[in-house]
């Protein structure tokens, strides 16, 4: 566990013997999601996941779902890592959080990989922002039964959809 603020992160790092890659999670996933990447891409790489903030192991915050929040966690996993430069991979928000980041410390950055995310910032309308709160409102109870098997955050319907809302 990585203490950061009034949160802790649960951190795996493999501690190989190459390039360091940070792997940054879809919104409601955990870094479990990274397993099967991380056998096929094999020991020859340091891979550093963790789950964010409410997510997984990872403790609750007041501040579970601001987006500069979880760029900070970066560098807070990073630096509790002992790694000064890493090759950022990025899944959806991840690929946001990637995106932002690597843009912010060009000179930490081995590279980014951004899957299914960093879309372009002029998508979202007021109707996209309404059918996102409604879809989070409509998945809320949902999510109240996934909550204890990690595969939804321990955040509120109304704090994801402003997660989403937020990146773009």
């Amino acid at each position: 566990m990585v203490p950061v603020d009034d949160t802790a992160l649960a951190v795996t790092d493999t501690g190989g013997p190459g390039i360091p890659v940070i792997y940054l999670n879809g919104h409601v996933a955990t870094q479990g999601y990274w397993r099967r990447v991380l056998a096929e891409l094999g020991p020859g790489w340091r891979h550093i996941t963790y789950d964010m903030r409410a997510r997984g192991q990872s403790k609750r915050s007041a501040d579970s779902n601001s987006f500069e929040t979880h760029l900070r966690d970066v560098d807070a996993v990073l630096a509790a890592r002992g790694v000064d430069r890493a090759l950022v991979v990025g899944w959806s928000y991840g690929g946001f959080l990637a995106a932002h980041w690597a843009s912010r410390n060009p000179d930490r950055t081995v590279g980014a990989v951004l899957v299914e995310g960093a879309q372009p910032d002029d998508w979202l309308d007021e109707a996209m922002e309404q059918r996102i709160r409604k879809l989070f409102r409509r998945l809320s109870p949902l999510m109240v039964l996934l909550r204890p098997t990690g595969l939804t955050p321990r955040m509120t319907a109304e704090q994801i959809a402003n997660s989403n809302i937020e990146v773009a």
